[in-house]
């Protein structure tokens, strides 16, 4: 029996397989497992955010490219009437309109100019000093939630190997003939543990569901987007002495960076009000036209300046001075700080490093192994059932175990390295 279908339905057909084949590569790209360093490059180079910061340096230098800049002129016009008379007898002898124009310029011989270029100039090296700071915090926050990422979905795939192998052997055991109650509480006790297997593998999906759109967020990518993180193995090497990393830290640290060049700018921002007390000085010149009795023109060189009697700008000379105490306060506290951070991410980073060096090697792979084989054992009924579901669940146990704690070393590595302005100590988290 031939069965034809009409053509509405083949090409629908036909529009599906075509859809199929072609969405099958894309997912498999997708797919495609990304390495730390590659996905913290694309992190940073696709952050809608880091545009803010890269504007920022462009605004400054537009600032320092007016700050050196003559003020602008000033244009001065005078209208009035003027009335002349005999200096004997007194009587008028004229009248007419009168005007002025002058212009003016204000020169300032005091070196203003240059501090201001000097403030502008600083102010480029802060928004730098911003970008780079953004720059490390973000591909630090894309390393610690791309091994999130990692270990979340090894969690979630043993959990789920753990719960298929227990869940065959209760179907297998259910399919027995039952010799007493003891085979129909063996399945029922694989069944609970295959739920909480389970159970353990949902938690893990729900995490790297939530990593998964932050990275998404973070490079500007669909919510949507799959990423796959490459296996690699951390390396956890020993740190310098911390005296060391704290003096490097000094050097390095952006906060502390940013700090100094404030103060510093603070500095110049002291000079610039001390020399606002020098009066400026505007010339130029001036076209004076009068008509009375008779025709009068004045054409010269107008000189103004202010004579500093009254306002000796003490209080913005005090104000400005103020503001130099609080930079010089907030630079000291911040490196107290700083340097406290180092010395309790060190310890912790060192705390688990030397519990993951106390463990054997491929401590992850030995228990993965161990748990086949109990599965093996099993069947051919070599161990009870309560080894059985203990080695299942401590290989999970082990497994997180050892993925948290070298998420956590990692993370203080990585803590450690924002702190000394993107730089590892000695090969730590490069």
């Amino acid at each position: 029996m031939k069965l034809e279908l009409p053509m509405p339905q083949v090409l629908l057909i036909i529009v599906c397989t075509i859809a199929v084949v072609l969405v099958k590569p894309v997912r498999a790209q997708q797919a495609t497992p990304l390495s730390i360093d590659a996905l913290a490059r694309n992190v940073v180079a696709n952050n809608p955010e880091r545009r803010f910061y890269v504007e920022q340096i462009r605004f400054a230098g537009v600032e320092r490219d007016a700050s050196d800049r003559l003020p602008d002129p000033e244009l001065s016009v005078q209208f009035g009437e003027r009335s002349a008379s005999d200096v004997v007898t007194g009587a008028p002898t004229g009248s007419g309109p009168t005007y002025a124009v002058s212009i003016m310029q204000p020169i300032d011989f005091a070196g203003r100019g240059a501090l201001r270029q000097a403030i502008a100039e600083h102010q480029i090296a802060l928004a730098r000093i911003g970008l780079a700071q953004f720059d490390a915090i973000l591909a630090s926050r894309a390393r610690s939630l791309g091994y999130a990422l990692f270990a979340a979905d090894q969690k979630a795939a043993a959990a789920r190997d753990v719960a298929a192998r227990m869940r065959s052997l209760a179907k297998m055991m259910a399919e027995r003939e039952p010799a007493g109650p003891g085979p129909a509480l063996d399945a029922a006790i694989l069944e609970a543990a295959a739920i909480t297997a389970e159970r353990n593998a949902t938690v893990a999906d729900a995490e790297a569901i939530a990593l998964v759109y932050e990275l998404n967020q973070l490079r500007s990518a669909p919510l949507s987007a799959r990423i796959r993180i490459a296996r690699f193995d951390v390396p956890l090497p020993a740190l310098p002495p911390v005296d060391r990393m704290a003096q490097d830290v000094g050097i390095n640290n952006f906060e502390l960076q940013s700090l100094r060049a404030q103060s510093q700018q603070q500095g110049l921002r002291v000079d610039l009000a001390r020399k606002s007390r020098v009066p400026m000085v505007a010339v130029g010149p001036y076209y004076d036209h009068a008509k009375s009795d008779i025709r009068e023109t004045n054409v010269g060189v107008r000189l103004t300046t202010t004579l500093p009697l009254w306002n000796s700008q003490a209080a913005g000379v005090a104000q400005e001075e103020g503001r130099q105490t609080q930079a010089d306060v907030a630079l000291v506290a911040a490196r107290r700080r700083i340097v406290r951070q180092v010395y309790e991410q060190a310890a912790l980073y060192e705390t688990k490093r030397r519990a993951l060096a106390g463990w054997p090697s491929s401590v992850s792979d030995k228990f993965a192994t161990a748990a086949t084989a109990a599965d093996n054992q099993f069947r051919q009924g070599a161990i009870p059932i309560a080894t059985y579901v203990e080695m299942q669940r401590q290989y999970l146990d082990a497994l997180t175990a050892v993925l948290d704690t070298t998420r956590q070393a990692l993370e203080a590595s990585l803590q450690l390295r924002a702190l000394n302005g993107g730089h590892g100590f000695g090969g730590v988290a490069r």
